[in-house]
């Protein structure tokens, strides 16, 4: 999930795409995994797994820079990104200037959608990138899963310690107050929520407070970035002790809904993300008749993407919450 309080350092940047000019003969822009072009900005998708490794290592690289320009880093980028699963980046002007890895997985009929990191260069933001990109993905996830057998629900997930992000997701309720969500949880999306914590090895600020996990991204926040004023709904799911800025943790946001109930709310979003190109568009629009294996060859479900279907849920924790 997109952080917008992060430190800009135009200079870090800079020096790196210089430096790799120089030692790289691959150049931008891969036009094998071109998807989409909106208002000069071209976006790119693709399968970090069965990406050839010259053509992933030299796009790694350019989103590191994205990163290092954005982010206090956690951990080594490259050897985080390849873990994961999808990649869409954005280019302009021949340089990747924002990007999103994604990683999935299956529990029982549940898709899982993560999207585990969103960076976009501050001179870029503005132009609502990160929604893009989210949507470009959303896409390619719903069209591959729409062919899977005996997968009826999706579920949305981000990770952000921005306390503004919180507040905005609160405001935005509207779009997604009838689903199965962080702020108002069913039994499902706990136990979802706990197999997270188990696979991620997580822990939570406090056991009764669930969707709070501690210490995710400690000295990543800018100093002063949490802003907004908190509505009571938000007050009342903080756990007590909660720290997002020193020791870094972080809300787990999830939303989860059936295949159906979320097509004209995805359309209406990319409409107004990506114009109306989404429709038309001969090889990205809905109404393509090559949409299907577009999202195909970007998503190959391989057994090293799935977990083990959880059988029991691990435990079920306590609500501190409003139920309105």
């Amino acid at each position: 999930m997109s952080n917008g309080s992060v430190v800009f350092k135009e200079s870090d940047y800079t020096a790196f795409t210089k430096k790799k000019d120089k030692e790289n003969t691959i150049k931008l822009p891969l036009e094998k995994y071109f998807s989409y072009n909106y208002r000069g900005f071209k976006f790119y998708t693709v399968d970090v797994k069965h990406t050839p490794g010259d053509e992933l290592d030299f796009i790694l690289k350019e989103c590191e820079a994205v990163e290092n320009a954005c982010w206090t880093a956690q951990e080594k980028f490259y050897d985080y990104a390849v873990t994961r699963d999808l990649l869409t980046y954005a280019e302009y002007k021949g340089k990747i200037v924002a990007f999103q890895i994604v990683s999935y997985w299956i529990m029982d009929n549940y898709f899982i959608f993560d999207l585990d990191e969103t960076m976009v260069l501050k001179e870029c933001r503005g132009n609502s990138m990160a929604r893009a990109l989210s949507m470009v993905n959303s896409r390619t996830v719903y069209l591959r899963v729409l062919k899977m057998k005996n997968i009826n629900r999706i579920v949305f997930m981000g990770l952000t310690p921005n306390m503004g992000m919180v507040n905005l997701l609160d405001k935005m309720r509207c779009l997604y107050q009838f689903l199965d969500n962080s702020f108002k949880p069913s039994e499902n999306l706990l136990k979802i929520h706990d197999m997270y914590l188990e696979r991620k090895g997580a822990f939570l600020v406090h056991e009764d407070y669930p969707f709070f996990l501690k210490g995710v991204f400690p000295g990543s926040m800018e100093k002063g970035g949490e802003c907004g004023k908190s509505s009571k709904r938000v007050e009342e799911i903080l756990p007590p002790g909660l720290d997002m800025h020193h020791r870094g943790d972080a809300f787990l946001f999830f939303a989860s809904f059936s295949l159906i109930s979320v097509w004209p709310i995805m359309v209406i979003i990319m409409f107004i993300s990506l114009g109306n190109g989404i429709l038309l568009n001969r090889k990205f629009g809905f109404l393509s008749w090559n949409k299907y294996n577009d999202a195909r060859k970007y998503l190959e479900l391989s057994g090293n993407t799935l977990i083990e279907r959880k059988g029991k849920i691990r435990r079920i924790l306590g609500l501190k919450r409003n139920a309105s």
